[in-house]
């Protein structure tokens, strides 16, 4: 291993620009290019074989660009081994090792920070913004990049030593259950939530039982724990017909119908 800490950090810099130069043609291949540069002028001190390093790796791009950086290491570590003449690295391998992790690290990451980590930090911090805490923008900035810059920075340096075992490391996080875990937390906020912005009457759920027994605080609470659980279920089976390949459109329609149903009994106020 030769690459510095000091150049491959200058790797994970450059992979901020990852997608300046996207296109339609090569997705990510530029920026992909242009990151791992440093590196590829590093190991290849000829020119020509240089030249051939940068042809190789002008070739479709497109993965996760949190995770990109692992890639990148990788690369960067088969590169080495390729120009030290390791038997068991040539183009082709190196070409299709590129392509397995791209794909599947897209799967990983997009899973992980489109799907769970946005809407669960979303979340989050409009429980900070129902507030009026103007450090609200902050506080999403500062936790959704938490994971990002981690896996961003760190993942050049398993990719370099790692090399194809990095997958190994990856595996400890369990990203399956974290992102059910994520899911399980965005449904309790949004349960908190929509009590707080939606005024619903829930008087067959309370009042015809409790509220004669309870003081009027007590009573409010009871109004926004049954509010929050409907709204959890609304949650639920909305997500349900989703993954039962339901349109998103036809959901968002028998919703608003029952809106409507609902501001016309008084249940919706």
């Amino acid at each position: 291993m030769t690459l510095s800490k000091k150049l491959l950090f200058k790797v994970a810099l450059r992979s901020f620009l990852l997608q300046a130069s996207w296109n339609y043609r090569g997705m990510m291949s530029m920026g992909f290019l242009y990151s791992i540069a440093p590196g590829l002028d590093y190991i290849y001190e000829d020119k020509n074989a240089r030249e051939l390093a940068y042809m190789r790796h002008f070739e479709y791009f497109n993965t996760n660009p949190y995770f990109a950086s692992i890639v990148m290491g990788v690369t960067l570590y088969l590169e080495e081994k390729y120009k030290n003449g390791d038997k068991c690295v040539d183009p082709e391998m190196i070409h299709n090792t590129k392509e397995a992790l791209m794909t599947s690290l897209a799967a990983i990451g997009d899973g992980f920070f489109w799907d769970n980590w946005r809407p669960y930090v979303a979340c989050f911090a409009i429980v900070f913004a129902a507030a009026n805490n103007s450090f609200t923008p902050f506080i999403f900035l500062f936790l959704y990049n938490l994971p990002h810059l981690y896996f961003r920075f760190a993942g050049i340096y398993w990719g370099y030593e790692e090399g194809v075992n990095v997958i190994r490391k990856l595996k400890n996080f369990n990203f399956p259950q974290m992102r059910q875990s994520l899911r399980i937390g965005t449904l309790i906020l949004l349960a908190y939530l929509i009590p707080n912005f939606v005024r619903v009457n829930t008087p067959i759920f309370t009042s015809y039982y409790i509220a004669q027994k309870l003081s009027g605080d007590q009573y409010q609470f009871c109004q926004k724990v049954v509010q929050g659980l409907i709204a959890l279920l609304l949650v639920y089976l909305g997500t349900k017909a989703y993954r039962e390949k339901v349109n998103v459109l036809l959901i968002s329609f028998f919703l608003l119908i029952f809106a409507l149903m609902f501001y016309h009994w008084g249940i919706f106020i």
